[in-house]
């Protein structure tokens, strides 16, 4: 008897011939496609410098020139990013490349054409930045990654608190019609928020928790479909974020 395939890998299927349909195709550093995705990139807030690595492949017959240029969708405060584009590292207030690179037809961009750098400064929550690759060729058809930095402090002051632990993942999630989470507040806690976030950075719910309690249910009936932020924000700073799908 042959299997059929299931449908979560025609979907997949689907999404990566899509992309393979266009000029550029955008992969992470494992090879999965992202074009027109989300890469997720973490680190520890005391970290020096995140890097987000984004290869860019020319799936035509022809040499493309490609250029970079960064949207900042929602910056936390305190933190810088920039972006290197064809062995240069340019400065924070860089948002799009000077000259572009030839890209071979069929060839892949090199680890050193285009990474994001990411400068935490000790801040704990997350930025969110799009990076769009275009030309000024016709025809080409811009593509796009969305990219969420997101910083963690995984000890608290006593070391021995793991600060994604403080909230449990939504159920269900995908959410059709609601959305239900858990959450354990560290004490001393004086106000405490659960902000839900568009994947482009704009506050679409603000919900102040009970210090006492534990559980906060979200309704999602208004919310379009699509992918979401949730974050823990305790006395002004965000503790833990993670992401969840409506589906209404």
């Amino acid at each position: 008897m042959i299997n059929k395939p299931g449908l979560l890998s025609v979907i997949a299927f689907l999404l990566v011939f899509a992309a393979l349909g266009q000029g550029i195709v955008l992969y992470d550093a494992d090879e999965n496609v992202i074009t027109g995705d989300t890469l997720w990139i973490t680190g520890e807030h005391t970290a020096d410098i995140i890097r987000a690595d984004v290869f860019f492949y020319n799936n035509t017959e022809d040499t493309l020139e490609v250029m970079v240029r960064k949207i900042e969708a929602d910056i936390l405060e305190g933190t810088y990013n920039a972006f290197c584009w064809n062995n240069y590292c340019f400065s924070p207030d860089v948002y799009e490349s000077p000259e572009p690179i030839s890209l071979l037809p069929h060839h892949t961009s090199s680890d050193t054409d285009f990474y994001a750098e990411y400068y935490p400064y000790s801040q704990v929550g997350q930025s969110i930045i799009q990076y769009e690759f275009f030309s000024r060729q016709e025809a080409f058809e811009t593509v796009w990654v969305t990219v969420v930095f997101i910083t963690q402090n995984t000890t608290h002051a006593n070391g021995s608190i793991n600060q994604p632990n403080i909230i449990s993942g939504p159920m269900p999630n995908p959410a059709t019609g609601h959305t239900v989470l858990r959450y354990d507040l560290p004490a001393g806690i004086q106000t405490a928020f659960l902000e839900v976030r568009t994947i482009s950075g704009r506050m679409a719910e603000k919900v102040r928790l009970d210090i006492a309690g534990n559980t906060i249910r979200i309704d999602t009936n208004h919310l379009p479909g699509g992918t979401y932020l949730y974050s823990l924000v305790a006395d002004g700073r965000i503790l833990t974020t993670g992401l969840f799908m409506v589906c209404n």
